[in-house]
């Protein structure tokens, strides 16, 4: 049996377009609970600043560990390849 499909589909996308992206900080937020962004409208400029580098910081922690994810699954595939041919 399978999970999900296409009605699972359909209420992800439901859940998505609640949601849409702040001017300010770009950030998603519901525009239904929220009048204004929960993220950034209490931030002064500065902080704002401090937002974004956090948010880059976080971007390229996950970068990075993607890339190590994908050279072990290099090593791995090769490892399997070397393996298989024996």
């Amino acid at each position: 049996m399978r999970i999900g499909g296409l009605g699972a589909k359909a209420a992800l996308l439901k859940e998505q377009m609640k949601k849409k992206p702040c001017k300010r900080c770009s950030l998603h937020y519901n525009h239904v609970s929220f009048d204004k962004c929960p993220h950034c409208h209490h931030l002064d400029e500065l902080r704002l600043q401090q937002l974004f580098v956090k948010k880059e910081a976080a971007f390229q922690s996950r970068k990075s560990i993607g890339m190590l994810f994908f050279i072990l699954a290099l090593i791995a595939g090769f490892l399997m390849l070397v393996i298989s041919s024996l």
